[in-house]
């Protein structure tokens, strides 16, 4: 497991982040995402109850199921405009999440 990770940062290779890739690093309190990123797949990020806030580049445009489901340390997201597409439940759990800032540019939003 990885909870020993504080802090993680994506390097601008990559365009799509993995299923699962993070789920559960409940020491996770930082994470950069370069703006080559397109895709958060599901569970990227899902139980990373330590981290606070993320911010998502203008370059994602698919954020699937579960991404950041159960970080319950997160307390406001701001969703880019290039964002079109949030899957299920993709802050589901989040307990301490106050604010979601969604954009015109969603054309599908999921259950949950």
């Amino acid at each position: 497991h990885c909870n020993n990770l504080t802090s993680v940062t994506i390097p601008n290779s990559v365009t799509t982040i993995g299923d699962y890739v993070f789920g559960d690093c409940f020491g996770l309190t930082s994470v950069t995402i370069p703006n080559s990123v397109i895709t958060i797949n599901r569970g990227a990020f899902a139980g990373c109850s330590g981290l606070t806030s993320v911010t998502i580049p203008n370059s994602v445009t698919t954020i699937r199921e579960n991404a950041f489901a159960d970080c319950s340390g997160l307390t406001s997201v701001t969703i880019p405009n290039s964002v079109t597409s949030i899957g299920d439940y993709v802050f589901g759990g989040c307990s301490g999440l106050t604010s979601v800032t969604i954009p015109n540019s969603v054309t599908t939003i999921k259950e949950g």
